[in-house]
């Protein structure tokens, strides 16, 4: 049985210290006890740090103006063994300090997290602002189905790039130019089927035609009334020699038309 990730390992509170803590950092006031293993592995800019201008004996504690507190211990929470989901309530803000602290595996999984979700163009304007290749290709891929009209009035439309905005243009005229190239190539299929139909309408007409006259046709008759003014409908021999040659008419107009039609004429 698959026991939930909550389950096996519940969130850590990083307000208590414990016994290998050995970097605090402080935001709104608010203790965090970390460990700069899991900073420097999951961010650069933190290894960068550890390994540079950081005493041990006296730079135990980092201050981190400006952030929020609920913000960085979520960050925590999904970079510890907890590894916490990304999900909707936190995908934009880990965007942010995943992209300011070098977390390229957390910027990875909120870039996953948001491709597979509903397709708008704020995936777009995230995409550009945080250099995400994947994303930004799916952005392009959404915008490109709009209306010019639904783009002008997005609230995201001023916030595209000009070189997005070209993109988005490029691969809008190169859609139509496709759909027009499918609309002439469904037109030529459609006008060489309403010929093949045409052709083969002509030739069933004319089997008809032929088979309406065969009655009146003193040669198709048995050799016992070849030379009767009217067809004898009760001689059996007659109407085994008329069957005879119906078939063999039909079996000709279903030649030429697949002839026909499996070599373009």
């Amino acid at each position: 049985m698959d026991i939930p990730m909550m389950a096996r390992s519940p969130l850590r509170d990083f307000t208590k210290k414990d016994d290998f803590s050995d970097v605090t950092l402080i935001v709104e006031d608010t203790k965090l006890y970390v460990h700069k293993q899991y900073l420097a592995e999951w961010s650069p800019v933190w290894r960068q740090k550890f390994l540079s201008d950081f005493s041990e004996e006296t730079d135990t504690e980092i201050s981190l103006p400006g952030k929020k507190l609920e913000e960085v211990t979520e960050l925590l929470h999904c970079i510890y063994s907890t590894q916490k989901p990304i999900s909707e309530s936190n995908v934009r803000f880990l965007l942010e300090l995943a992209h300011e602290y070098e977390m390229s595996s957390i910027k990875q999984r909120c870039e996953e997290y948001l491709i597979s979700n509903e397709k708008s163009l704020e995936i777009l304007v995230l995409a550009q602002k945080f250099n995400l290749k994947n994303m930004y290709k799916a952005g392009i891929e959404f915008a490109k189905t709009c209306t010019l009209e639904e783009l002008e009035h997005s609230p995201e439309y001023r916030n595209l790039k000009p070189e997005t905005l070209i993109a988005i243009y490029k691969d809008k005229i190169t859609m139509m130019r496709n759909y027009a190239s499918d609309l002439k190539q469904s037109e030529k299929n459609l006008t060489l089927k309403t010929n093949q139909l045409s052709v083969e309408k002509e030739n069933m007409k004319s089997v008809l035609s032929h088979i309406q006259n065969i009655w009146e046709t003193p040669n198709k008759r048995c050799y016992k009334h070849v030379n009767e003014d009217s067809f004898d409908f009760e001689c059996q021999d007659c109407n085994e020699k008329i069957s005879r040659e119906i078939r063999k008419m039909c079996a000709e107009g279903q030649h030429v038309k697949y002839y026909r039609l499996n070599n373009n004429v």
